[in-house]
């Protein structure tokens, strides 16, 4: 293996034995378990993440779905945040251990927002000089904070919309990559007798 620092695409595929395309299509597919450095063209790899495409190459020549590896490398690899999409319009692929750390950022949001909440009312309870409450302050308050949770429901829900949406599309590109590597698989199969039939 080679002792540089970080490795390119190029140097990756050589040092596996790889098409030059399928380790660029690895490393977007994959990218949030491939330990790198830089973006775009500048995008170069740590040497960890030779193991790491290592294991991508035998589990899809061992005929497993991209999901099927995305579970493997999850159970057995970090996520790397620098890896991680900068906008929320690219979908990320989600599986098992990716909800987990969803439910608890959305716990941790949810406290956020309880707290708020009870500050709000505190702050609207404030009473008068004449130690008395101003219920109009109260109602007020409230309004504003239910108006509030409306609108993160609301939010929460577009969200699990659009989670489903993103779903259901990955599983249809990933029955269509299967599709697609079968067809390959045929292709070469065809090209290959054709040429033995026209060589011998």
């Amino acid at each position: 293996m080679t002792g540089k620092k970080v490795l390119s695409v190029a140097e990756i595929a050589r040092e596996l034995e790889l098409p030059e395309s399928t380790v660029h299509y690895w490393k977007n597919r994959f990218a949030q378990h491939l330990p790198s450095v830089g973006r775009g063209r500048q995008k170069r790899f740590k040497p960890e993440a030779i193991e790491v495409f290592g294991t991508i190459s035998r589990l899809l020549k061992e005929g497993h779905t991209a999901r099927d590896v995305m579970d493997q490398l999850s159970q057995s690899y970090p996520l790397q945040a620098d890896a991680m999409p900068a906008t929320l319009n690219t979908p990320v692929p989600m599986n098992a251990n990716a909800i987990e750390p969803a439910m608890k950022m959305a716990a941790a949001i949810g406290l956020e927002i309880a707290k708020s909440v009870g500050e709000g009312i505190r702050s609207v309870l404030a009473t008068d000089s004449d130690g008395s409450p101003d219920l109009s302050d109260v109602k007020q308050g409230l309004e504003e904070v239910a108006l509030r949770i409306a609108s993160q429901t609301e939010e929460t829900e577009t969200l699990k919309t659009e989670n489903g949406l993103l779903k259901e599309k990955l599983k249809i590109m990933e029955n269509e990559m299967v599709r697609l590597r079968k067809d390959r698989r045929e292709m070469e199969k065809y090209l290959l007798d054709k040429i033995k039939y026209v060589t011998t």
